[in-house]
C-alpha cells in the first residue's frame, strides 16, 4: 500500500537519528504522528485521524485513531530535546554545509502561544532548528526574554556541526546589543535590522541617525563605526538602503566588514516568513489546531517540526530530479517547476505516493547548502543552456 511505504519511510528515517532513549512504541506514534500530519496537511487531531483513516494505516475508526493521537500528544517521551534536537543534528552533520545561516524571528498562533524560533536556511526556504514558546498576552514568569533568547542560542550551538562559520539573521525587534552580544559570545556573524532612530558614529566622531546616512529613495550608504550609543557603544557595520518601493530606508548593523553583501546575506531572512506559513495558512494549519495545553502543544510542535523537514528532504530530492534533465537550451525564463518553492513540491511527491502505487525512494540526503534559492538555480539551469545554444 502507497501510504504504507510513506509511513515507512519516515518511520526509517527518525529511526536512524533519534535518541536512544526513546522506546519502540514512541517511535512508532511520532512516525504515525508525522505521517498524518503530512497526509492531512493539517495539525488538528481530528484532521490526522481522519487522514491516517483513509491511509488505512490503522484498522480504527477515526474516533478512535483521534484519541490515539492525543495520546501521543500526553508521551512524556516525545519532547524536542530527544525527538527532534538528535535529527536536526545529524541531517546537518550529512548536509556538510560550508557556512551556516541562522534566522531568529518571534511569531504566535493567534492569542495563545508566543514563539520564537530559530531556523537556518536551506535554498531559498527555512529549515526550524529550535524554538521556545510561553503564554501570550501575559507577562513572563520565570526567565526574562533575554535570558529565554541566551537558552536558544546556546540550545542551537549543540545542534551546529563544529567549526563552521555561522551568520545570524534577525529583524528589528532583535535590533539591540542584548542579542548581538550574545551572538559575539559564541563566535557567530550577524546581520541585524535595526530601527532608523539607531545612532551612528563614524570614525571621525561625527554622530547621526542610521537612517539619516541617506536622504532620498535610491540611494544607499556603508559605513565602519559605532552603535547604540545609548546602551553603550559597540563596533559594527552600517550598511543603509532606501529601495524605491519603500517608505523607509533598510538599516543594518553587522560585525562583518562594511559591503554591500550584508544586503543579500540580510535576505536570508525572509524565507522563516514564508516557514511560518508553512506551519499556518500554507502547511499544517496550526492556528485552526484544537491543541491548547502548553505540554500538548510543544509535542505538536515536535511533529510539525519534523514534518516539515520530511517534505523539504523530499522537495530537495524532486528539484535534483529535475535539474538533472537536460535542458532544451529554447528558454531563458523560469519554467513551470520553478514556480512552486521546495516544500510545494516535496508535500506534491508526497501526495502523489499516498494517493497512487508510485514508490517514493527518498534519500532524506539535503544537499547543494551553498547554491542560493531553488527559483535562481532552475532558472540558470535554462539560461546557460539558452546561452550556449545561441
Amino acid at each position: 500500500m502507497p501510504a504504507s511505504e510513506v509511513y515507512q519511510g519516515v518511520y526509517r528515517l527518525l529511526q536512524g537519528c533519534l535518541s536512544e532513549e526513546i522506546d519502540e512504541s514512541s517511535r512508532t506514534r511520532l512516525a504515525l504522528l508525522v505521517t498524518g500530519i503530512i497526509g492531512a496537511k493539517h495539525a488538528s487531531p481530528a484532521r490526522i485521524a481522519s487522514a491516517l483513516h483513509k491511509m488505512g494505516l490503522r484498522d480504527a475508526k477515526p474516533e478512535s485513531l483521534e484519541r490515539h493521537i492525543r495520546r501521543i500528544e500526553n508521551d512524556p517521551e516525545i519532547s524536542a530535546a530527544i525527538c527532534f534536537h538528535p535529527f536536526a543534528r545529524w541531517r546537518l552533520l550529512y548536509g556538510k554545509p560550508r557556512c551556516v545561516f541562522l534566522i531568529v524571528d518571534p511569531t504566535s498562533q493567534e492569542d495563545r502561544i508566543f514563539m520564537v524560533s530559530v531556523a537556518i536556511w536551506y535554498r531559498g526556504r527555512a529549515l526550524p532548528l529550535a524554538w521556545t514558546t510561553w503564554e501570550a498576552n501575559t507577562p513572563l514568569t520565570g526567565k526574562r526574554f533575554w535570558e529565554r533568547i541566551e537558552q536558544l542560542l546556546e540550545l542551537v550551538s549543540k545542534l551546529l556541526p563544529k567549526d563552521v562559520p555561522v551568520i545570524c539573521m534577525a529583524d528589528r525587534a532583535f535590533g539591540a546589543p542584548a542579542f548581538t552580544d550574545l551572538l559575539m559570545k559564541r563566535g557567530w556573524h550577524y546581520v541585524v535590522r535595526v530601527q532608523g532612530q539607531t545612532v551612528c558614529q563614524d570614525c571621525t566622531g561625527k554622530t547621526c541617525r542610521v537612517e539619516h546616512l541617506v536622504q532620498t529613495t535610491g540611494q544607499r550608504a556603508k559605513m565602519k563605526g559605532k552603535v547604540f550609543k545609548s546602551q553603550g557603544w559597540r563596533t559594527a557595520s552600517v550598511v543603509v538602503f532606501w529601495h524605491g518601493r519603500y517608505r523607509s530606508p533598510l538599516c543594518l548593523v553587522s560585525d562583518l566588514p562594511p559591503d554591500w553583501n550584508l544586503i543579500e546575506y540580510y535576505r536570508h531572512r525572509y524565507p522563516i516568513e514564508a516557514m511560518f506559513r508553512d506551519y499556518k495558512s500554507s502547511g499544517w494549519q496550526w492556528e485552526k489546531g484544537q491543541v491548547k495545553d502548553p505540554n500538548h502543544m510543544e509535542r505538536l510542535l515536535v511533529g510539525m517540526a519534523l514534518a516539515t523537514w520530511v517534505v523539504l528532504c523530499i522537495g530537495s530530492q524532486v528539484a535534483q530530479e529535475i535539474l538533472s534533465q537536460p535542458s532544451s537550451g529554447k528558454r531563458y525564463t523560469r519554467p513551470y517547476e520553478g514556480k512552486f518553492s521546495l516544500f510545494t513540491l516535496g508535500l506534491e511527491r508526497l501526495f502523489h505516493c499516498l494517493a497512487s502505487d508510485l514508490c517514493l525512494q527518498p534519500n532524506w540526503l539535503l544537499t547543494d547548502w551553498d547554491s542560493r534559492n531553488w527559483q535562481t538555480q532552475i532558472r540558470s539551469h535554462h539560461a546557460l543552456a539558452f546561452i550556449w545554444a545561441a
